[in-house]
């Protein structure tokens, strides 16, 4: 992903699963790009908690930060939307997309 100064970018991505169909997990990676990015996990009206977070710096400056989340199959297979919400304060910017089993894409 091109990051452009004074901006705020983000991605959502489902994570192919190196366990065997019906394993009970779907993972979740939501990176995002700025100069003091947080990244928050929603679904529905709950906070969700991350797995694990990962933060490097760039060259020129910017900090991205890629986060996952497992939910459970029967979560994904209820259709909930999750939602990755990424701020910046720095920026003054919140940027956040959403998925589900229901949209069929990110």
């Amino acid at each position: 992903m091109v990051f452009f100064p004074g901006e705020l970018s983000m991605e959502l991505l489902l994570v192919p699963s190196e366990e065997p169909s019906g394993s009970g997990t779907q993972k979740l990676m939501c990176s995002g790009w700025g100069f003091n990015p947080k990244i928050k996990w929603l679904s529905g009206s709950e906070q969700k908690s991350a797995a694990d977070n990962e933060i490097r710096m760039g060259e020129d400056g910017h900090v991205a930060l890629t986060s996952h989340i497992t939910v459970t199959q029967q979560e994904w297979n209820e259709g909930k939307d999750f939602i990755c919400e990424v701020d910046d304060k720095d920026l003054q910017k919140t940027v956040r997309k959403s998925t589900s089993l229901c949209t069929g894409s990110l």
